[in-house]
């Protein structure tokens, strides 16, 4: 494969991702999602976006990242922290919050816990072409493309997947019925930040494809 040819497929990779990142998102995935028929008739603006954590550094960042993604898509959206900055807030102050900022919808995301899968890699061979002319005027078919011959090889190694667990609900401030509920599964690649950043990639790619984002 050319350079050239390489440099356009690569950019055509990065273009795709753009403007389907949830898909391209290897590290994170929603496992299960629903969302009742008659969201799309409903009347709703504005989300208060609360984590539930045990740390409240993690609440924090978690808001603030959400609350960022949603932004940035036109929504109308407000961290839970700015406004009920208990750690352990009641759902009565919680919902009392949204009220008073005239919010129509709480966005609760709920760490639920982290498992280990070993994957099992198995090893690789790394070869090397040299090249091994016929002394003939043609020569022959091997001769002329060379003879390949091992250099190097990967012993093959176990490695431990560590995913995150995450529930995700929308409710109805006023009514506080279920609107949304999704459940993800993210694999920690490289610190928390990460994790947060991936499992919220992917909970808008499926708000998105459930049509209650644009």
């Amino acid at each position: 494969m050319s350079s050239s040819v390489k440099s356009t497929t690569a950019l055509l990779f990065a273009c795709i991702c753009a403007f389907a990142l949830p898909a391209c998102n290897i590290n994170s995935q929603v496992t299960n999602s629903y969302v009742v028929p008659e969201f799309k008739a409903l009347d709703l603006h504005g989300v208060l976006v609360v984590a539930v954590t045990r740390e409240p550094k993690s609440r924090v960042e978690f808001e603030d990242t959400f609350t960022d993604a949603l932004k940035s898509r036109g929504v109308d959206a407000v961290a839970s922290h700015t406004l009920v900055p208990n750690q352990k807030a009641t759902a009565e102050e919680i919902i009392a919050a949204a009220d008073k900022a005239e919010l129509d919808t709480i966005l609760v995301t709920r760490y639920v816990g982290e498992k280990a899968d070993q994957v099992y890699h198995p090893g690789t061979v790394y070869y090397a072409v040299t090249p091994a002319y016929d002394p003939g005027y043609y020569g022959n078919f091997g001769g002329y493309y060379g003879r390949a011959t091992e250099v190097a090889y990967q012993q093959p190694v176990w490695t431990e997947n560590v995913s995150h667990a995450m529930i995700s609900d929308l409710y109805a401030a006023k009514t506080q019925d279920r609107l949304w509920q999704a459940v993800s599964e993210t694999i920690e690649s490289s610190g928390s930040k990460q994790v947060m950043k991936d499992a919220v990639d992917a909970l808008i790619g499926n708000l998105k494809e459930k049509g209650l984002l644009n």
